[in-house]
């Protein structure tokens, strides 16, 4: 029996369920999320920012050599500006923004503000303004022809007073445009949030989202991994956890949104914390992921170090940025598109209720040359039933020599080289392997945050049930 995780309305207990498959048959919430993925028209894995710019004060800026700035940078679906739909000028300008992208092979996300939610009358008067249809109607009438577009913008972080009305505008964009993809981002997950949103439980609050709303995907922001101390990384990975579990009971796929900008008690990231954001992001089970933010404009409170700073330069975030999304473009174009998360383990202790390794069909030791040096891993599985993982040195700081053991005489793995070619044989960062009669075993030196993917073969593997756990 294959298990899929459902949550009882009002608490944050996940109860196993059991539904009928066939051995190496992928549950049908699963396929929902690639189906899904499919859906965006995506070649690569969407990657995305916030932007706060707009077209009135910014227009100079968004020029093509901008547009060619952020493919060059490995992002694929970008917020754009916010614009004027009322005016030519921004209209003309930003279907030539949706060519630039088109181009690019990018989409966009339109800051259009008929897309933004707002809250209606109340009384006969309904959730949402009587006008706030037909706005919708009049954006995709002027762009929703294009195929550089993703979406509109819905908003960000409803409260409880704005719940219904938000989840309901998010629906009849879906109702109009059914072909679009509007972006809503919720709150993170911490103490005492329930109240503030409005709810007695957030996997019901997550539940009741994408189905009041018809979303195509759950979206949420999560920065206490930049605090100081190491409680901030049991918010992060609760986060992701709770947002990966309401992705597979939905059957729809989670973005989740890191820092790039220090401000707060948030410390500016720097080349290996940017990366360990993006790849234990991947390695959590989310289809796409958000950078906050990348146009500072103008200096305000202590913000600082975004990847466009306050004069218009590429600052080193930029680069940091750019360089390890290029580099996983390389490696796996869409692949994490075309498959699901089944298990997600953690070593040597479990962080923000998650799970610590235990062996399976798939890996039978995972293990640092330091017995307390933290690792990630992450299980998947495409829709053939075949399957995947992705271990991730989850650390900020210290480099690693971590080990897998591929269970199984038989066992065969595979991974991709620079061009996005799977090859047989270890990971670009593999260093040593040994075969023996109970299986394959491959050592790797990972960075702070560096990952080693594979896709893992093997009688019994294709004799075993999917499991979600």
């Amino acid at each position: 029996m294959n298990r899929i995780g459902h949550a009882i309305a009002g608490t944050g207990l996940i109860v196993l369920a059991a539904s009928l498959a066939k051995a190496g048959e992928l549950p049908e919430n699963l396929r929902r999320i690639i189906e899904k993925n499919a859906s965006f028209g995506m070649a690569r894995y969407p990657v995305s920012f916030w932007s706060y710019t707009n077209l009135g004060q910014h227009m100079k800026y968004m020029d093509e050599a901008e547009v060619e700035e952020w493919a060059d940078a490995g992002f694929t679906v970008p917020q754009s500006p916010g614009y004027d739909p009322n005016n030519p000028e921004h209209v003309a300008h930003m279907r030539k923004m949706l060519d630039w992208a088109q181009a690019r092979g990018m989409k966009l996300i339109l800051g259009d503000p008929r897309g933004y939610a707002r809250k209606g009358p109340g009384g006969d008067g309904g959730l949402i303004p009587p006008d706030y249809a037909d706005g919708i109607r009049k954006a995709v009438a002027q762009f929703g022809d294009h195929p550089a577009l993703f979406g509109l913008h819905v908003g960000d972080e409803p409260d409880a007073d704005m719940k219904e009305a938000f989840f309901e505008c998010y629906r009849v964009q879906k109702e109009i445009a059914p072909k679009l993809h509007p972006f809503a981002n919720l709150l993170p997950h911490f103490p005492g949030i329930e109240l503030r949103a409005g709810t007695p439980g957030w996997p019901a609050y997550l539940d009741e989202f994408v189905k009041k709303s018809n979303a195509d995907l759950i979206s949420y922001d999560c920065y206490a991994q930049m605090n100081p101390g190491v409680d901030g990384w049991k918010d992060y990975y609760r986060n992701l956890r709770l947002y990966r579990e309401a992705a597979q009971r939905n059957g729809v796929p989670f973005w989740n949104t890191t820092l790039s900008v220090g401000h707060f008690r948030y410390r500016c990231p720097n080349y290996d914390e940017l990366r360990w954001q993006f790849n234990t992001t991947v390695c959590s089970g989310a289809s796409g992921i958000l950078w906050f933010f990348y146009y500072m404009r103008q200096p305000h409170a202590n913000y600082r170090l975004s990847p466009v700073d306050e004069n218009w330069d590429r600052t080193e975030t930029y680069y940091d940025i750019r360089r390890f999304q290029k580099d996983f473009h390389r490696h796996y174009g869409g692949l994490f598109l075309k498959i699901a998360p089944t298990r997600v383990n953690f070593h040597p202790e479990e962080i923000g209720g998650g799970k610590v390794f235990t062996p399976n069909e798939l890996v039978s030791v995972l293990s640092p040359d330091k017995k307390d040096h933290p690792l990630l891993l992450g299980e998947f599985a495409d829709v053939e039933g075949r399957r995947y993982v992705m271990l991730v040195n989850n650390s900020m700081r210290g480099s690693v020599y971590a080990t897998l053991k591929f269970p199984g005489k038989d066992v065969k793995v595979f991974s991709w080289n620079w061009d996005g070619k799977e090859y047989e044989g270890g990971a670009y960062s593999a260093c040593d392997t040994v075969r023996g009669d109970d299986g394959l075993t491959i050592s790797h030196w990972l960075a702070p945050g560096q990952e080693a993917v594979y896709r893992v073969d093997s009688e019994a593997i294709r004799k075993a049930e999917i499991h979600v756990e």
